[in-house]
């Protein structure tokens, strides 16, 4: 199950983070982001395989404070699907300021 974890303490290294999720099971893998330059942004993913010790580690450790942070764990959504898993974008609309319309739309200038 992968999890999704926030509000990670930048003194917190994925090893102590990832000794910290053995307590509940096993952990494939930890991976806190990044900027450009190496700097940690606060958030990241973890890999574990097995539900049931991923659901307790949710649960024991989400809102737990870490090196003065409270941290944030939940079983992580995959970007870009919703509940029916199709999403609808509204498009958006755009008229041109031309001859065409006479440089208004519905009575008013552009």
């Amino acid at each position: 199950m992968k999890l999704f974890i926030a509000n990670v303490p930048h003194k917190l290294s994925e090893t102590e983070l990832k000794e910290l999720l053995n307590q509940f099971g096993q952990v494939d893998s930890v991976t806190l982001k990044t900027d450009e330059e190496g700097k940690r942004k606060g958030w990241g993913f973890v890999e574990m395989p097995v539900s049931e010790q991923a659901k307790t580690a949710i649960a024991a450790l989400n809102g737990k404070e870490v090196f003065g942070r409270k941290i944030a764990l939940s079983e992580s959504e995959e970007r870009g699907k919703s509940d029916s898993g199709n999403i609808q974008r509204q498009r958006r609309e755009y008229r041109r300021n031309d001859q065409a319309y006479g440089g208004d739309i519905d009575g008013n200038k552009w």
